[in-house]
């Protein structure tokens, strides 16, 4: 009877040839499925390794300018302070001249001569004065302390500075350091 099974297994397998396919075609299916995840997860490695790489470029790139930032304004107040040290010689031959008693008027020329040197370098900066007699009152640039009576035509306009205002000319745009504390007209 073993002979007989035997040989009906056989026909059996022979009669369906499908069934020995399809396990076949399956077990291919399962390679290529395989492969394909493979290849998934090399991808995704991949990017993953491009990813940190990338972020840590851009968080070097950050470090680096913000050290080249403070770097550039360290050395433009270390300019400025250079630039102002001539005045503080300045200041201390006019304190000597005091001391030697010398004229009013060489002592008069001395610190007009210092007040000259100062605005120069000011300007050098980018530093502008806004001295705004007479010109129209300006929110943006003045700070009303106080109004007068005046003549209708002068309305609104600037009759006395009592404090000079500055501004700072940057590359994109000027910044007010200080308003000028103004008088206006009525």
């Amino acid at each position: 009877m073993k002979e007989k099974d035997v040989l009906n297994n056989e026909e059996n397998n022979l009669e369906n040839p499908e069934e020995i396919n399809t396990d076949v075609q399956e077990e291919s299916n399962k390679d290529e499925i395989q492969k394909y995840l493979d290849e998934l997860k090399n991808q995704n490695n991949q990017l993953n390794d491009k990813y940190l790489r990338l972020y840590a470029e851009f968080d070097n790139y950050k470090k680096r300018t913000n050290k080249e930032k403070l770097n550039l304004i360290d050395t433009a107040n270390m300019q400025l302070i250079i630039d102002l040290l001539p005045i503080i010689d300045d200041i201390e031959r006019g304190l000597e001249a005091i001391e030697k008693n010398q004229t009013l008027d060489a002592i008069s020329d001395a610190y007009k001569l210092i007040y000259q040197k100062f605005l120069n370098i000011l300007k050098k900066y980018g530093v502008e004065e806004i001295n705004p007699i007479n010109e129209p009152f300006d929110i943006e640039l003045h700070e009303a302390i106080s109004t007068i009576e005046g003549p209708d035509e002068k309305k609104n306009t600037v009759a006395d500075v009592l404090m000079k205002g500055y501004k700072l000319n940057l590359q994109d745009r000027p910044v007010v350091l200080r308003y000028a504390k103004v008088v206006v007209y009525q």
